[in-house]
Parts: C-alpha cells; structure tokens; sequence
C-alpha cells in the first residue's frame, strides 16, 4: 500500500484485499452509528465517492441530512 499527495489530492495505492479491508470497515462504522442512534450521512456518503467511477458498485441512497 502506499500514499503520495498530487495536485492537493491524497493518492492511495492498494491491493484489492486492502480496499476490500477497508470497505468492510467503513461499513462497520456505518453500522455503529446506526446502532447508536446515528444516521451514518456522512460514512455512507463518503462510501458512495470513495467508490466514484467503479462499475461493479451500487451507491447508497443518502438523504440530505436535515438541519435541526
């Protein structure tokens, strides 16, 4: 795996095992949040542009959150 920074934006190089890794805890991190209480806007959301441009992705559907 690796980091480089280019043009203001942070550029990580995985394997698929590692992106895989790294999509089951996201979605573990939605889930907690969910079970707090939470709505996981901001996991879900981040989830859906992680995954901007692949194929084989179904995005969330993420409601606007509502303002209090």
């Amino acid at each position: 795996m690796s980091y480089s920074e280019r043009d203001g934006q942070v550029v990580l190089t995985m394997s698929r095992e590692d992106y895989e890794t790294l999509l089951i805890a996201l979605g573990i991190a939605a889930g907690h949040a969910m079970k707090e209480g939470a709505r996981p806007h901001k996991c879900l959301a981040f989830i859906n542009r992680l995954n901007e441009g692949n194929p084989n992705y179904t995005p969330y559907q993420v409601e606007a959150e509502k303002k209090s």
